[in-house]
């Protein structure tokens, strides 16, 4: 099925992807805590790391629709399996977390 907004819509609201998301959302957060403190803008997206660690599922809810409509997630194929009753991409996890990466700055408000 072809990418459309209502397609990543429903992606970024469907459960097993918020669940998949969770985890590479909290994965890059561990990195950004670790990071060389030189890094530009470090404080501010250790803290928004640290908001991340704190209530992960919560967090990564407000940053789904931002990221199913970000252009890796775009790029990828989503698709509705109507017998499961769930949304899918073909994104993988890779082209995921790249997404996260780059879109950190601007979820940290930087």
């Amino acid at each position: 099925m072809a990418t459309t907004p209502r397609s990543q819509f429903a992606l970024a609201y469907d459960e097993n992807f918020l669940k998949r998301l969770t985890g590479l959302v909290v994965a890059e957060a561990q990195v950004i805590v670790a990071e060389n403190p030189a890094i530009a803008f470090h404080a501010e997206r250790r803290h928004f790391a640290q908001s991340v660690l704190n209530n992960p599922q919560a967090v990564t809810r407000n940053m789904a629709l931002t990221i199913a409509n970000a252009t890796n997630l775009v790029a990828a194929n989503t698709a509705f399996d109507f017998e499961a009753g769930i949304v899918t991409t073909s994104a993988n996890d890779a082209e995921i977390r790249s997404q996260i990466a780059t879109l950190w700055n601007a979820f940290a408000g930087v």
